[in-house]
């Protein structure tokens, strides 16, 4: 029997797919947050990665600059974009 691999871009990647995946059931999930002018999954989702951010030490990243790059991920590649630029965001580059 094998094993599944962990994905590179874990955690991140995993949040987003969760995310993803539970939008079907939360309700309004497609409303419309007036703060972050978002549909609400998108927000809940945002949360979460915010919380791994900081756990991870990013602590000067906020909900506002998470739901900016969010909006920044479309097309088929969602998942990873999103994932992989949280992970960027987790470890900067080194000036």
């Amino acid at each position: 029997m094998t094993t599944a691999s962990k994905h590179e871009l874990e955690p991140y990647w995993g949040i987003v797919g969760a995310g993803l995946a539970s939008r079907r059931s939360m309700p309004g999930a497609m409303n419309i947050n007036p703060e972050h002018k978002a549909p609400h999954y998108v927000v809940t989702l945002c949360e979460a990665l915010l919380e791994q951010l900081h756990s991870a030490g990013a602590n000067d990243v906020t909900l506002k600059d998470l739901t900016r790059l969010e909006s920044t991920c479309t097309g088929a590649d969602y998942q990873h974009k999103l994932a992989l630029r949280c992970l960027q965001l987790e470890r900067p580059v080194a000036a």
